[in-house]
């Protein structure tokens, strides 16, 4: 019950970590192509496929390893940032990151010598990225590795839809039917198997333009989100 009930508060949609001032790069990426591109229905899909691909490669190899061992926190932060080439990208994930260790700190989170190390480091101004973050929360949370794996998924897909409601892409009742869909729960369940032996060795961008979109996202001429 109590891993259930954490879960829950931990995909909830009003979870203030801020991640409804960023689209992961749907907005530039609707932004630079052609008008004759499809309906809107197939270019969401189409970038909620190799977006949740690019999540589970980059980042879920450190989710994994710092929920196997929240001691390592520290130093899979550094690693994790090493990798991060798109400024963009790095900049929304210590911005979730660390609000998600202040939910942690002030609302989960009873014995405060939990995870102190990991924490006064990030309030040093070292590391908080939302991956790792997300495993050591999990973890110290009781939440279980594959839950814990599935539910920031599944998060990512609902930020994703909620941004393209935003953009006009799919109206609500089109959002909710693709969260629902058999289609993007195989997606998920599919992605999860093919990247549940990687380590963090192995981790890398499986969808270099994702990068080049996010990185384009300041020189939009106009724009609704950060990110």
């Amino acid at each position: 019950m109590d891993e259930d009930h954490l879960l829950l508060l931990l995909s909830d949609s009003a979870l203030p970590i801020g991640s409804f001032a960023f689209s992961s790069g749907l907005e530039s990426f609707v932004n630079h192509l052609p008008t004759s591109a499809g309906s809107s229905q197939d270019i969401l899909f189409h970038f909620l496929q190799e977006s949740l691909r690019s999540l589970a490669y980059a980042t879920l190899p450190f989710v994994n390893a710092a929920h196997s061992n929240t001691d390592d926190a520290v130093s899979l932060d550094d690693h994790f940032d090493a990798t991060v080439t798109c400024p963009v990208a790095r900049r929304a994930s210590l911005a979730q990151g660390k609000a998600l260790l202040t939910i942690w700190e002030k609302a989960f989170l009873e014995d405060k010598k939990i995870g102190d190390g990991y924490r006064s480091s990030v309030k040093g101004g070292i590391g908080g990225h939302f991956g790792v973050a997300w495993g050591v929360v999990c973890a110290h949370s009781g939440i279980s590795k594959d839950r814990c794996m599935y539910v920031l998924l599944l998060n990512h897909e609902k930020a994703v839809i909620s941004a393209a409601v935003r953009l006009g892409m799919v109206g609500p009742y089109q959002a909710q039917g693709i969260l629902a869909t058999h289609r993007t729960r195989q997606l998920l369940r599919d992605i999860l198997i093919e990247t549940q032996d990687l380590g963090v060795d192995d981790a890398g961008q499986t969808w270099a333009l994702l990068d080049v979109y996010q990185g384009r996202q300041e020189i939009l001429y106009s724009r609704v989100f950060n990110g």
